[in-house]
């Protein structure tokens, strides 16, 4: 077995055969409590190409000692170009970022309802939910390949019409129809 040193006291151990072979790492931690609180400061360098905000030790291997560093993290270097976003419409723009607003708040803090009473598909996937019994972040691992569902366009009989449905099924009751879909 082979151990890789990193700086802050993070080891990494190949339990492979093949050094570069990384299926089988695994990650141990031997963070030392008495350190205390460990800085590295501001993120102050910024990509050439995309004018995302980095750390200096995330510049490229072969700049590594380079006054104007480039960076692959962000954009690959020049190689992936996403187009700025738009401004959204001012009304939307209210709700997103006027936080001292009552809609505002309600809209922010329902944010994921509302996107839901608007989905036509319902995604799916076999979930691998081993991942959250420590300590940590939710972490979602999906084994096989996902997929979105999408139902026929009437509802079951004695059912609430759901995703797509809601647009096309009983158009006067629309509304209610949607806030049950989320109750």
């Amino acid at each position: 077995m082979k151990s890789l040193r990193l700086p802050w006291k993070v080891n990494i151990e190949f339990s492979s055969e093949d050094e570069d072979e990384f299926n089988n790492a695994t990650l141990t931690s031997t963070f030392d409590k008495n350190q205390g609180y460990s800085d590295i400061g501001d993120p102050i360098m910024q990509c050439q190409h995309c004018g995302a905000c980095m750390w200096y030790q995330e510049r490229k291997r072969k700049h590594r000692n380079a006054t104007t560093p480039k960076f692959e993290l962000c954009c690959g270097d020049g190689r992936v170009q996403l187009p700025l976003l738009e401004s959204p419409p001012p009304f939307l723009h209210h709700l997103l970022f006027d936080i001292k607003e009552k809609d505002s708040l309600n809209y922010q803090d329902n944010i994921r309802l509302y996107n839901m009473m608007f989905a036509f598909t319902s995604f799916g996937a076999k979930i691998d939910r081993s991942m959250n019994s420590g300590r940590g972040p939710p972490t979602i691992r999906i084994q096989g390949q996902p997929c979105h569902r999408i139902g026929s366009m009437l509802p079951l009989p004695g059912q609430f019409p759901k995703f797509a449905q809601l647009y096309i099924y009983d158009t006067e009751h629309e509304i209610q129809n949607r806030m049950e879909g989320i109750r």
